[in-house]
């Protein structure tokens, strides 16, 4: 990965910096071209399930606690498991993880129409988190393969707004495809959206981040079991522990994006207090402040390495600040367009802060250790979410929405302003243990 080779940005002293740098990188890198369209497939598939699974449950089974408690299961595999998920990440080549549970995950959502009780739905959710809970992490363990050094700003930019644009394109895509084709259908599109991401992730040059020394972790999912699987993910923990605790700068970046996690949890519940209250002669008013969000992340992602000329820190505490000013603002806007234009804003501003983040990461952390670190970050981040609408859901009737708005801006802006000296030092402090990182494949 790029610590000290960082500045050495071989064959990009003459790229452009604006939008066109974007569509020359995915020109002329053949891995990250099929990276980042595997994950806008895949994505776009798993955000159309979380729109169709509620809807399917309703239309076979009525709706009652089982709709809430079916779609919730399909994050409990990534947070109970988590951590172990990104192991696996690690002990192998991520592209084959990527394959096989790409894979897993599609023929599992393929068989929602065939279940005739609630309990197989329940089951198949389960199992769908399970297969979706290594693919984030995996597709972030291919990144440091498939960019080049100096190209990590553009190459994150791009992905972000992969993920951003399968936000959006997911759930528009579910709704005219229940009409035209029906519920049942859905799902079987979907599980062929992720057999054809499989075709893009088998193409995509990998290997192994490390090699591994005799005696120490072996690979291959027998090997893990014969040996004292528990007690090196333990370690693994720890290890990554250490990283944050010898690197500030990663300990930073890692708070703030989990305080992200549980300001976002809540700002969703105030959006819909907000919806309702100010803009109940709207009905669709809470999918519009959605959809802002979704397109100004796309936005934002794909103008967020037209900043690179500036401090990355700078721009990721400032970003931060001014996404917290929005939620803040939201509740005094009484006009439907003001109220979107805002969504916009934050959204954008929120999407150049991840790109960031991502670019960050990848200088500071071994590649060895990406699948366990974003695993891990991703499943605290999804039961800091959780938490987060659940505090969202007992503060805005308590306090009312615009104290509720308050708190959430104060939870967006204060980690960054706390921690806004290790974030805006001039240059991220490589990882002490970054110096078996394997090199980077060229190209040109």
């Amino acid at each position: 990965m790029a610590t000290q080779d960082a500045q050495e940005k071989t064959g990009t002293d003459e790229q452009p910096t604006g939008s066109l740098a974007l569509f020359r990188l995915l020109r002329r890198n053949a891995g990250l071209r099929r990276l980042v369209v595997s994950v806008l497939l895949m994505e776009v598939g798993q955000w159309a399930t979380w729109v169709a699974v509620p809807l399917f449950v309703i239309e076979r089974h009525g709706l009652g606690l089982g709709v809430g408690l079916t779609t919730g299961l399909m994050t409990v595999p990534n947070i109970l498991l988590g951590v172990a998920a990104g192991n696996i990440v690690d002990r192998n080549n991520p592209r084959n993880v990527l394959v096989v549970s790409a894979v897993f995950s599609g023929l599992m959502v393929a068989l929602f129409p065939l279940t005739t009780a609630l309990w197989q739905i329940q089951v198949l959710a389960v199992l769908v988190g399970f297969g979706y809970m290594f693919v984030v992490p995996a597709a972030l363990a291919l990144r440091p393969q498939v960019m080049d050094s100096g190209s990590e700003m553009n190459g994150n930019g791009l992905v972000v707004t992969a993920q951003r644009m399968a936000r959006f394109i997911g759930p528009a895509v579910a709704g005219p495809a229940i009409a035209l084709v029906g519920l049942s259908w859905v799902f079987v599109l979907e599980g062929a959206m992720a057999l054809t991401a499989t075709l893009f992730f088998a193409r995509i040059p990998s290997h192994a981040p490390v090699k591994r020394s005799p005696g120490n972790r072996t690979t291959g999912i027998v090997a893990a079991l014969r040996s004292n699987w528990f007690g090196e993910l333990v370690g693994d923990v720890r290890s990554v522990a250490g990283f944050l605790r010898r690197s500030p700068r990663l300990a930073a970046l890692t708070v703030t994006v989990l305080t992200y996690y549980l300001a976002f949890g809540a700002g969703t519940i105030l959006l819909a207090a907000h919806s309702l209250r100010s803009f109940h002669d709207m009905p669709g008013m809470l999918g519009y402040l959605f959809g802002a969000l979704g397109v100004g992340g796309i936005v934002g992602a794909t103008l967020a390495p037209m900043l690179s000329r500036y401090r990355s820190g700078v721009v990721y505490v400032l970003a931060s600040v001014l996404e917290a000013v929005a939620w803040l603002v939201l509740p005094w806007t009484g006009s439907a367009t003001g109220a979107v234009l805002l969504m916009l804003i934050a959204g954008a501003l929120e999407s150049c802060a991840t790109v960031i983040f991502f670019t960050e990461v990848q200088h500071l952390l071994p590649a060895d250790y990406t699948g366990r670190y974003y695993a891990t970050v991703l499943s605290i981040g999804d039961a800091c979410q959780l938490g987060g609408r659940s505090i969202g859901g007992f503060l805005t009737p308590a306090l009312g929405v615009p104290w509720t708005a308050a708190a959430v801006s104060a939870v967006f802006a204060v980690p960054a302003i706390v921690l806004a000296a290790p974030l805006m030092r001039d240059k991220p402090r490589p990882c002490p243990d970054t110096d078996h990182s394997p090199e980077k494949p060229s190209h040109q």
